[in-house]
């Protein structure tokens, strides 16, 4: 039987599909012709978990991820692990969906202690060890959170200010800070100015210090002799302090009764020195008395017979 070209072909392409189809599930690690045991896990995520992933048993492959779907309300997925190898699961196992640092997802199955095993087909309980990427990623959740708060309250301020700083503002801004630039240099040109002073002035300046500290010198010597003064000025201070000033006060306003009843008197002629204050002709005869006696005596004393007769001699 001669068996044509078409058929040929065809034939060609389907042994190259079955074995695409098996060398790709190889490469899944899916055996083929091994139809394995199924075992059903419930998921409230996939974690990032896909077909073909591995299940692993204390660092031992024993089976892939065959199916990863959405649950119908949409509450969780469901997955379906086939077991390549003759495994008994006892009851209680858990299938744990963890991650390496490279990010690929895999089963890590723990098996419990109990003695009964779950049937071929029956339901594991799952769950979902958060990985590295995760952790980290929670981890820095709040420090994000506040970055981005900073920046929207920057953008927030950046946006404050450019409604502020008009091209006027800016321009008066320019203008100061011109104007503060011009100060400046004129500060340093006084700055030179007094530098230069000072080096031109350096001896006066060292004589003045010098006479300063001569002052200063004296001053320290002298210490002695101000304290003695001071001393003094206190016992001055104390010896005022310690008069009776109300009572002295009152003595001197007696005193000065006393003279105006005085100065009372001579007024009004009570007694021989007020008549002889008020009296002019009492003074002239006085007066004249004065000069008769300056007379009488200046004339004794030139003619010594009138001493001798006035004596008996």
């Amino acid at each position: 039987m001669k068996v044509s070209n078409e058929s040929k072909v065809g034939i060609l392409a389907a042994v190259g599909i079955a074995v695409l189809f098996i060398g790709f599930n190889y490469l899944k690690g899916i055996n083929v012709f091994h139809k394995g045991t199924d075992y059903y896990v419930d998921y409230t995520s996939s974690g990032g978990l896909n077909v073909g992933d591995p299940v692993i048993i204390d660092g031992f492959t024993v089976g892939r991820v065959k199916n990863v779907e959405l649950q119908e309300d949409q509450s969780g997925v469901d997955v379906i692990l086939n077991f390549s190898e003759d495994v008994k699961l006892p009851e209680g196992s858990n299938a744990v969906i963890r991650g390496n640092l490279m990010g690929e997802k895999y089963i890590q199955m723990f098996l419990s202690s109990n003695t009964a095993i779950i049937p071929e087909g029956g339901s594991l309980s799952g769950q979902i060890e958060a990985d590295l990427a995760n952790t980290i990623s929670a981890e820095f959740k709040p420090i994000t959170d506040k970055v981005k708060t900073m920046l929207s309250s920057m953008d927030t301020a950046i946006n404050v200010l450019r409604g502020i700083f008009t091209d006027d503002v800016q321009k008066d801004f320019q203008k100061s800070m011109l104007s503060i630039k011009q100060t400046l240099e004129s500060f340093n040109t006084s700055a030179e100015k007094v530098n230069l002073f000072i080096a031109k002035e350096e001896e006066n300046i060292d004589n003045i210090i010098t006479d300063v500290s001569g002052i200063t010198d004296y001053m320290n010597k002298s210490e002695t002799d101000v304290k003695a003064i001071l001393a003094n000025l206190k016992s001055v201070t104390d010896s005022l302090n310690s008069v009776e000033w109300q009572e002295l006060g009152e003595q001197f306003s007696l005193a000065a009764d006393n003279i105006n009843k005085i100065s009372g008197k001579i007024n009004e002629s009570t007694g021989s020195l007020g008549l002889l204050v008020n009296d002019q002709q009492l003074y002239y005869d006085l007066s004249k008395t004065l000069v008769t006696l300056d007379s009488v005596l200046n004339e004794f004393g030139k003619n010594p017979e009138i001493r001798l007769k006035l004596f008996g001699k």
